[in-house]
């Protein structure tokens, strides 16, 4: 789907770097309480979406616990190329939305800091794996829902996708310029995803750490 997603973009100078440092996918975050929220009912969001679209990339709209019409009116609104589901939502809840909605769906999945067996990983994400989602495993910021920083227990991610080969998935939680090349060589990560982590000050992406993470990815 993607290699190197930059999400929580929010002006056009920063879609423009991201596309200029190598990354092929933005994600627009429309879940209101996020420092990173975008109002997808105004001209300046459409006009982002707009332009990550003629810069050839990726637009994922990522949003948390919405109602499906909600996320249909949305999409009627801001042009994606995929939705990220990133609150509470069931499997129950995926069925409506798809309903509504023709896109590809990301599932965020939260994850515990600590280790965790790869059999618990797999019983998380099966599920959704059999629903034909996408998998971005981040760390459980609890009620803020993604973006804190914070990483996952890289050794848990690499014997899980040692031990069940074949899913589609991306690695998130507190990937930075600094830890990028070490998490993805030792989870075999081929998608990855930050936000506070090329952030200087918090909320705002960074044109030279953006190129040093998309650089030390080594997927792009």
């Amino acid at each position: 789907m993607f290699h190197v997603k930059i999400c929580g973009v929010r002006q056009e100078e920063e879609i423009r770097f991201v596309a200029d440092c190598g990354a092929d996918a933005v994600g627009l975050n429309f879940f209101s309480p996020s420092i990173r929220y975008l109002d997808p009912e105004t001209p300046t969001t459409q006009g982002l979406a707009g332009l990550a679209k003629r810069l050839g990339l990726f637009r994922v709209g990522v949003v948390v616990n919405r109602s499906a019409e909600s996320i249909a009116m949305l999409c009627g609104l801001v042009g994606l190329d995929a939705i990220q589901l990133h609150g509470d939502e069931s499997i129950d809840d995926l069925r409506r939305i798809r309903d509504f909605v023709s896109l590809p769906i990301i599932r965020a999945i939260k994850l515990p800091r600590h280790a965790i067996q790869a059999s618990e990983l797999q019983a998380r994400v099966e599920p959704w794996l059999a629903a034909d989602c996408q998998l971005l495993l981040d760390a459980d910021a609890g009620k803020e829902h993604g973006g804190s920083g914070k990483t996952l227990d890289w050794d848990s991610v690499a014997a899980w996708s040692q031990s069940y080969p074949g899913a589609s998935w991306t690695l998130a939680g507190g990937l930075n310029p600094d830890n990028v090349a070490e998490a993805v060589g030792m989870t075999g990560a081929t998608s990855v995803d930050t936000a506070s982590g090329v952030e200087r000050p918090r909320g705002n992406k960074n044109a030279m750490l953006t190129e040093q993470f998309c650089r030390s990815t080594g997927l792009v």
